[in-house]
C-alpha cells in the first residue's frame, strides 16, 4: 500500500512541473495520408488537419479532430475524431498522445467506394514554443483504422501551428 501511495504522489509531482496549461490549444495544418494496396482506388493523399483541445489540467484534456485529405480521381477522406489527450508539459515544449474514436468518410467518382464508418485512431506528436502563445508542431503522426473502403489502416501525418488560449 505504502508503494502505490508513493508511486501516485511522486507521478502527481512529476506532471505538476513545468507551470500551468493554457485552457484552449488550437491547431492547423497540413497533413499527408500515405496509402497501400487495401485502399484503392485511393493514392498518397495531401489536405489539412484542425483539432481543439480543452485542457482539464497540465496534463489531461478533451480533443476534437478534424482532418480532410485529397487525391486523384477525384478521392477525398474526412476524418472526426474526439478523446482524452495526454501531454508532458516542459519549459518551452510539449509531448502528447491521444485516443481517438469517431467516423471517417472516403468518396470517390467510383461506384461502391463512397461510404462512411466508425473510426478509431491514436498518436501522438510534439510542439515548440515559439512565443507565449503561439508553438510550432513539427510532427504528429495518428494511426487511423477504419470500416471505409479506401481508408482502412493507415498513419496520418501532420504538421502546423498551434495556439494557445488562457492560462500559462
Amino acid at each position: 500500500m505504502k508503494t502505490i501511495l508513493c508511486m501516485l504522489v511522486f507521478s502527481t509531482m512529476a506532471f505538476s512541473q513545468g507551470g500551468t496549461a493554457p485552457r484552449f490549444e488550437l491547431f492547423g495544418g497540413a497533413s499527408y495520408l500515405p496509402s497501400d494496396s487495401m485502399d484503392f482506388p485511393r493514392e498518397n493523399s495531401f489536405g489539412f488537419q484542425t483539432n481543439v483541445t480543452g485542457n482539464i489540467n497540465r496534463w489531461f484534456g478533451i480533443t476534437g479532430d478534424f482532418g480532410g485529405q485529397y487525391g486523384k480521381g477525384p478521392t477525398s477522406v474526412y476524418e472526426y475524431f474526439v478523446g482524452p489527450r495526454f501531454t508532458k508539459r516542459l519549459s518551452r515544449s510539449s509531448v502528447f498522445f491521444n485516443v481517438l474514436i469517431g467516423s471517417a468518410a472516403g468518396h470517390t467518382n467510383r461506384p461502391g467506394f463512397s461510404d462512411q464508418e466508425l473510426a478509431f485512431g491514436g498518436g501522438g506528436g510534439f510542439d515548440f514554443q515559439i512565443s507565449r502563445r503561439i508553438s510550432i508542431r513539427p510532427l504528429q503522426v495518428d494511426y487511423i483504422g477504419s470500416f471505409v473502403d479506401i481508408l482502412e489502416d493507415n498513419l496520418r501525418f501532420g504538421s502546423g501551428i498551434v495556439f494557445t488560449f488562457g492560462g500559462k
